[in-house]
């Protein structure tokens, strides 16, 4: 939800996220790190598709969340229909400082902005990976 509030602030419209997977499932994590990282993947989906469906006029399609709980693990695939990253940018997506987003710092914060931007710093996938491995995991 907090990534659909940054969304709505940039554009004044937000996709749907849908989860699917066992509502009951539970499994340890730290809420701090997988916030962060969700946050993180979540905020580029949005912006994709939002930014996408402005380009082409057409309805907004969901962000689907789906969680799949292993024998041994947890999966958590972010599916979306913005359009992906272009080949010539993957070799960089997770170099710090590298963003498809424009400069943040060109934003006006006199008018509330609380400074958490939809894109542009070039950190938040570089850091959701370092997480994720720290934990085990990956992206």
């Amino acid at each position: 939800e907090d990534a659909r509030v940054v969304c709505m602030r940039k554009y004044r419209s937000a996709p749907d996220v849908v989860i699917y997977g066992d509502p009951d499932f539970t499994f340890p994590y730290v809420p701090s790190h997988l916030h962060m990282m969700m946050f993180e993947l979540v905020k580029n989906s949005l912006r994709a598709v939002q930014e996408r469906s402005m380009i082409s006029d057409r309805d907004v399609p969901p962000i689907k969340i789906i969680v799949a709980d292993g024998i041994e693990d947890v999966t958590m695939k972010i599916s979306d229909e913005g359009g992906g990253i272009p080949r010539s940018g993957l070799p960089k997506i997770f170099t710090y400082l590298y963003s498809t987003g424009e400069n943040p710092l060109s934003e006006d914060f006199s008018s509330g902005n609380d400074g958490v931007t939809i894109a542009g710093y070039g950190y938040g996938l570089p850091i959701s990976r370092l997480y994720a491995r720290y934990f085990g995991g990956d992206l």
